[in-house]
């Protein structure tokens, strides 16, 4: 019996290996072929043929995955990871007396595919100008572009295709009728080898609306007894008695109601004063709940007369330096652009035009001698629509006076320029001045300068003398508005002395440095400028924020790096002399066993090209690189671009002498160059539910992506409105206004593939909250908010990062006055981040970049 058992294990063993191996005895039936059955993706019964068992038929499950044989007649199986495994069923038939008479294997291979992970889902947009278009957006997550879409509109149509289609991913669809229509999106994804597709699917409800078809207009009419008083008729195209209509009368008044109203449609409005007013009528449909409602409006210009009210009126005073010169300036009320006006001077002379021309609303007239004359002023108003014309006139007497005796006080100052004495600065000080006056330099070396003090060139001359020297300076002032028969002048002289210019301010500065031979971090600095006075200062900045002010300086910097060292020269009060130069200071020299290690970055562009970088770089020193594919650098920082993606062991060997080399391997994963093609990207964006017009933004795509930039562009604003550019990942936004904004999403991945994508984002509502200040603004360590309370109370703050998680909270007792509410963020990673602040019944926020 013992041996018996021997040979059937042997047996087992040797048909284990074959596809399908039969022994029988004549006459005997072997069948060990089996199906398949999947309770779930990765869970199988296996159902065999032959169904019979102990103690005449002895059934083996061998399923491929390394897992114990199972000697069960139907076994059920339950795959750890997807994938082919080959599943072998053997089956023996014995007789009565134990001995196996036929013997059968049958192998199978059992595909395991991934869990279906698609989560269907998609959004609309109605077109602005045709509500009966709509716009699907597809946000189906875990979607691939060879996956079966199928669209169902909810009117009897319908649309097939793939996600990789984008007039099938993301369809539009022109209903033929406004109403409430199902919308259904099917995601379907055909798994090869397993009879279950992986499916998803979504529906939601839209309304659609109908077209608008308001046409907003109105006319007026004025009442005769009353131009104040103006009747408004609707003459909207279109309009129903349900709709709500507004007017605005321009004058901060406004009536609002219904069309079936006839006070509202047709509206009795009294102004309080003539002018001209903008009136505005604004017809709304009410639509559905949650779509857009019909809106027209228009708006006109009416002007707006009044009774004849005008009250003329002048008044008048003399020129200051010419008394029979004398300016006139209309005061009348009410005046308008469009009146007559007439003046009469009293002297014979008269003057007749418009109030818009300034000649005619503000003349000025100049009397032959002086006197008292009876000036009157005649107003008509052009634009009075009673049949009897609006006139008012005014008269008095005006009292014109003789011309003051020449009083002019000629004097001017001077000084050298600081630089060049030889260059001389003047200024004509006389008083009074006017700008019509005439003026004559003479600078007492035979040159002269002649013209008006309106010039700022003769006013306030700027003369160069050819040699050092005393010259006798004159200033002649004429007063060219004098109206008497001598001419009214003034002269005035004085000495100016002018000096030789100071020698040449051209020596050089120079310096030297050198590192001391114990300490690389102290360094000796040797001014090598040669001063051509002992009264020369000098004045060393290290760059590293301090400084020195002996001739020759010693410094140690605290740390290893460049530096821009500068020595400023001061020779005398306007000789300045600068030089400057970059420094090394050298790290410390790692020991000869621990000099070759490295670091190496992979190209952004190209998957398959590497920067090898040595932490120690000495340029006196050998550095050896084996990239380990047969090739080599003798570079200090080399690059290399491997041929085939594979697993490479890169060594660095750093050689300083015979007795001083290392050397260190270490190993690079290089993958396939990625096909920028089978990229996607795209990006979803949430609502903060407390601050609705602050949006969270997050990418995503099938690749890693190295770097983000999104811009942010207003579509329905101010014409020169400029966009918003965010260069960082996953940004929170807060939108400072509603509106139509277009975001657009730039995206490198690995590979450097660039994709973009844009979205518009409807913002309807901005929150009431208070926006703080947080300062410093970027900040390292800390970051505060100023909180003024009007009497003391808790405050609350609460620190959120990009991705709206609490990473910060504080609470503490504020006082009345100016509270600083300050927050430890040293610890916290480089981002943007939110402060939220709670008192009372206010909730205040601020937003800071942590560097």
């Amino acid at each position: 019996m013992i041996v018996m058992k021997r040979f059937f294990t042997l047996l087992l063993l040797s048909i284990t290996a074959f596809t399908f191996n039969v022994k029988a005895q004549t006459g005997t039936t072997c069948n060990a072929e089996f199906a398949v059955q999947y309770l779930s993706p990765n869970t199988v019964k296996f159902n065999p043929v032959i169904t019979a068992g102990a103690p005449y038929v002895s059934h083996l499950w061998n399923f491929g995955d390394g897992s114990a044989p199972d000697n069960t007649i139907s076994p059920t199986h339950t795959y750890a990871v997807p994938g082919s495994y080959p599943v072998i069923h053997t089956i023996v038939v014995q007789n009565p007396n134990g001995v196996p008479v036929c013997t059968q294997s049958f192998t199978r291979t059992v595909v395991i595919n991934p869990v279906c992970n698609l989560q269907a889902g998609f959004s609309w947009t109605a077109t602005a100008t045709n509500p009966l278009r709509i716009e699907f957006h597809n946000t189906t997550s875990g979607a691939l572009p060879a996956d079966s879409v199928r669209w169902t509109f909810g009117d009897g149509t319908s649309v097939n295709g793939f996600m990789g289609d984008p007039a099938t991913a993301n369809p539009v669809h022109i209903y033929t009728q406004p109403g409430t229509y199902t919308v259904c999106l099917r995601v379907k994804r055909i798994v090869n080898s397993t009879p279950n597709p992986c499916v998803s699917e979504t529906c939601q409800t839209i309304v659609v609306t109908s077209p608008c078809n308001l046409q907003a207009n109105f006319n007026w009419t004025v009442s005769t007894a009353n131009p104040l008083a103006f009747e408004f008729h609707n003459t909207t195209g279109g309009v129903l008695p349900s709709d709500s209509v507004r007017w605005t009368f321009g004058d901060g008044t406004a009536v609002n109601g219904l069309q079936s109203d006839p006070t509202v449609a047709n509206p009795l409005h009294t102004y309080t004063q003539p002018g001209t007013y903008t009136v505005c009528l604004r017809v709304k449909r009410i639509t559905a709940p949650g779509t857009t409602p019909c809106v027209s409006e228009i708006c006109k210009t009416v002007v707006v007369t009044s009774p004849c009210n005008l009250q003329a009126y002048f008044v008048s005073h003399p020129d200051s330096l010419n008394p029979l010169k004398v300016y006139f300036s209309n005061m009348s009320v009410v005046s308008s652009p469009s009146d007559s006006v007439r003046w009469t001077f009293g002297d014979g002379t008269s003057l007749s035009g418009l109030q818009s021309d300034p000649n005619v609303a503000n003349p000025v007239h100049v009397y032959a001698q002086p006197g008292t004359y009876n000036v009157c002023i005649r107003v008509k108003r052009n634009l009075n629509t009673t049949p009897n014309p609006c006139v008012s006139e005014f008269c008095k007497q005006v009292v014109v006076n003789p011309p003051v005796p020449c009083n002019i006080q000629a004097y001017f100052i001077s000084h050298p320029d600081s630089l060049n004495p030889l260059k001389v600065y003047f200024s004509n000080m006389t008083a009074p001045s006017n700008p019509t006056d005439s003026v004559r330099w003479t600078f007492g070396d035979g040159t002269s300068l002649s013209g008006l003090q309106s010039d700022p060139a003769v006013a306030n001359p700027v003369h160069v003398y050819a040699q050092a020297g005393n010259y006798t300076v004159c200033i002649r002032v004429k007063k060219n508005l004098n109206t008497t028969p001598n001419p009214c002048v003034g002269e005035f002289c004085k000495l100016v002395v002018v000096n030789n210019p100071p020698p040449p301010c051209n020596t050089p500065v120079n310096f030297s440095w050198q590192l001391d031979q114990s300490n690389p971090r102290k360094v000796y600095f040797t001014n090598l400028t040669v001063s051509p006075t002992a009264a020369a200062t000098a004045l060393w900045t290290f760059g590293d924020g301090t400084s020195a002010t002996t001739w020759n300086a010693v410094h140690e910097y605290a740390q290893p790096g460049r530096y821009l060292v500068c020595l400023k020269i001061t020779f005398g009060p306007n000789c300045v002399k600068e030089k400057c130069d970059s420094i090394l200071i050298p790290s410390p020299t790692p020991p000869c066993n621990n000099q070759s290690n490295f670091n190496f970055i992979r190209s952004t562009a190209n998957a398959q090209a590497y920067t090898f970088i040595p932490v120690f770089q000495n340029s006196a020193a050998q550095y050896t690189w084996t990239f380990g594919d047969g090739t080599g650098s003798h570079d200090m920082i080399a690059t290399h671009h491997y041929a085939q993606p594979g697993t490479y062991t890169v060594c660095l060997t750093v050689w300083r002498g015979p007795t001083c080399a290392s050397t260190t391997c270490k190993t690079v994963q290089v993958t396939y160059q990625i096909n920028c093609d089978s990229v996607y990207v795209n990006y979803t964006y949430q609502a903060n539910p407390q601050v609705p017009n602050k949006i969270s933004f997050y990418a995503g795509s099938n690749y890693p992506i190295l770097d983000q930039t999104w811009t942010i562009k207003r579509l329905n604003g101010p014409a020169g409105t400029p966009s918003v550019i965010l260069h960082q990942n996953n940004p929170t936004y807060v939108f400072q206004d509603t509106g139509l904004y277009q975001v657009c999403l730039r995206a490198v991945t690995l590979g450097g593939c660039v994709k973009e994508i844009c979205k518009n984002i409807h913002i309807t509502q901005v929150a009431n909250g208070c926006i703080l200040q947080a300062y410093p603004n970027p900040a390292t360590s800390l970051v505060n908010v100023n909180v003024t309370l009007t009497a003391p109370e808790m405050i609350h703050g609460y620190i959120y990062n990009s991705q709206n998680v609490l990473v910060r909270e504080k609470h503490v007792q504020g006082a009345t006055g100016n509270n600083v509410v300050t927050f430890t963020i040293g610890d916290l990673p480089a981002g943007l981040y939110t402060i939220k602040l709670i008192y009372g019944n206010h909730v205040c926020y601020a937003q800071f970049q942590k560097l």
